[in-house]
């Protein structure tokens, strides 16, 4: 084992341990000519009677994928084989976990979709990759929230021929059963995995047995039926009652995300007492309601329009000025000795003299009336 500022092939300086396992012990080394740091694999010798020495760098040099680091170096030293790789910065998800940053089940389905994204890599790869060994040591979750999957130890290419594997290999709690000797790893290994790495982020506890999630009973409260269904189904102990491939999983992660967000939505909405957001709306729909609005609109200024115009109009007939239009002619002018007296104008030596004329041709008619019937009665 090495040990804190050791030098490696005479340029990796050792500076801590990131991890270990059952294949070896990875090291944070910086290459002191160009002050880079790299995640550095050390192998022991006697894994070679075990398992295949160069497995993981022969499966690596042909791999390229955002989530999975590349091999930059592969050097030997003191009979022991040391594979420089990417340093990936951040936490592993057991770390992740522990430290409370899953809150809610949305963040559980972003990190398996992560991890689908890169299983789905491998597994459409000629020969398909089979990871073998999906447990939270060996997740990374960046300071950017990316998904990088390490250690390729135990990683094998898909052979058809091969009936079963010939060694018992993987993880306690997240290893399948045909990982113990009873049949061949397939696709549905590594999804059995992912199902397993959900339940840790679900529970917060590593599964002791392959019965453990199977259980309603070992699942928190506050858990949705959406993702103990999505866990059991992954990890069901026989082979054939698995999700067929990792794109159906990933395909019905997928589709619970739609289906929360649009509740979430409608929710939201519902409280605020407005309409579904616009995503949610039919694109048809959104134009009819639209073209109906505008409609109501243009009615409604055509309407106060018109109300305007007609106020208008009566308010010019109240204020228009009296003409006379009647066809009486105007008195004419009357001269009474010499004064004119005009139209309108208060007559009262005309009305006096009228009157006074009709007072004695009254009193003249009466005399000659009293005449007449004095001589009738002689």
């Amino acid at each position: 084992m090495g040990s804190k500022g050791k030098l490696l092939d005479g340029k990796y300086k050792m500076i801590k341990i990131l991890g270990k396992g059952g294949m070896g012990t990875v090291y944070l080394c910086e290459n002191v000519s160009v002050n880079k740091l790299w995640a550095i694999k050390e192998i022991k010798k006697d894994i070679n009677n075990k398992m295949d020495f160069l497995s993981e760098p022969n499966i690596l040099k042909n791999i390229n994928h955002p989530g999975i680091p590349k091999i930059i170096d592969i050097f030997y030293e003191e009979d022991n084989l040391y594979i420089v790789e990417d340093y990936i910065e951040g936490k592993t998800l057991k770390e992740y976990v522990r430290e409370g940053n899953i809150s809610d089940e949305e963040d559980m389905y972003k990190v398996m979709l992560g991890i689908c994204g890169i299983i789905e890599y491998l597994h459409g790869l000629n020969p398909p990759i089979i990871y073998r060994d999906l447990k939270p040591s060996n997740i990374i979750i960046t300071n950017e929230k990316k998904v990088v999957l390490v250690d390729f130890g135990i990683a094998k290419q898909y052979k058809m021929d091969n009936n079963d594997d010939t060694r018992k290999v993987g993880s306690n709690g997240y290893a399948a059963p045909e990982q113990y000797g009873s049949g061949k790893c397939c696709n549905r290994t590594d999804i059995y995995g992912a199902g397993m790495v959900l339940y840790f982020m679900a529970s917060g506890n590593n599964p002791s047995t392959p019965i453990e999630p199977l259980i309603d009973g070992n699942y928190k409260d506050n858990l949705s039926n959406d993702i103990k269904r999505i866990i059991q189904k992954c990890v069901q102990i026989e082979i054939n009652d698995r999700y067929d491939t990792i794109e159906a999983l990933k395909k019905d992660i997928n589709e619970v995300v739609e289906k929360n967000i649009y509740e979430k939505t409608l929710f939201l909405d519902m409280v605020d007492n407005s309409l579904v957001k616009k995503h949610k709306i039919p694109k048809l729909k959104r134009y009819f309601i639209g073209f109906i609005a505008l409609i109501v609109t243009a009615f409604t200024i055509l309407y106060f329009w018109e109300s305007y115009r007609g106020n208008s109009k009566e308010d010019a007939l109240v204020n228009k000025p009296t003409v006379n239009t009647s066809t009486e002619p105007l008195p004419k002018s009357e001269s009474i000795g010499e004064n004119i007296v005009d139209n309108g104008t208060v007559k009262e030596d005309k009305e006096e003299q009228d009157n006074s004329n009709i007072t004695s041709q009254g009193k003249g008619k009466g005399k000659g009336q009293d005449k007449k019937r004095n001589k009738n009665k002689h």
